[in-house]
């Protein structure tokens, strides 16, 4: 791992991110950056420091975490702090996930409403708690993966100035990033039916 290559994570996955039509892990986060282009960048020296310190599966995680948190993100504002929350977060999927499901039918949500629009499709249950930090983006990409309800979410939603569509955009890319370690899809659905029980 050198400064390139921890350059050209960094701009596949600000692609993936930012793009809807590419994915980072289709190519390998691979990008055409040339090695000259990555030369004459004044914040190489960052891109150098993060490849002494991180494998290329660290740096997706690293990278990954920082753009969940602020798609803008510049090279030298990425914070460590962000990085060990995110891996804490993934380290104790099973119980983040149970406690987000919990807190959801502790409020009175059935399953099928936290899953659909409000009765005037301005807005589902799921997101407005993710933006009120209830619950985490990984229970919500958990959620789809097991009922595929984020796509058809997007359309269905009113959504003058595009805030949920872009928060369903990327939920949706980062649930392709989150996909490539092994996801408790089994005890994510175990959960789910214990929680909502009719």
């Amino acid at each position: 791992m050198n400064g390139y290559n921890a350059f050209q994570i960094y701009q596949s996955l600000k692609l993936h991110f930012t793009q809807t039509d590419y994915n980072a892990v289709k190519y390998n986060f691979k990008t055409s950056i040339r090695q000259s282009t990555f030369e004459n960048r004044k914040d190489r020296y960052f891109f150098e420091k993060l490849s002494r310190r991180y494998d290329q599966s660290q740096l997706i995680d690293y990278y990954t975490a920082n753009f969940i948190c602020d798609l803008n993100v510049w090279i030298g504002n990425m914070s460590d702090d962000i990085y060990r929350n995110y891996i804490a977060r993934h380290d104790k999927l099973s119980y983040t996930f149970t406690q987000d499901m919990k807190a959801m039918a502790n409020q009175g949500h059935s399953f099928e409403k936290i899953c659909t629009t409000s009765d005037d499709n301005s807005n589902n249950i799921l997101l407005e708690s993710l933006r009120a930090d209830e619950i985490h983006f990984e229970s919500v990409i958990l959620v789809d993966l097991l009922v595929n309800f984020l796509r058809p979410l997007r359309s269905d939603l009113s959504d003058p100035l595009g805030v949920h569509s872009d928060l369903i955009n990327m939920l949706l890319k980062y649930g392709i990033i989150m996909q490539r370690k092994q996801l408790p899809l089994s005890k994510a659905k175990n959960t789910i039916l214990s929680i909502f029980k009719s």
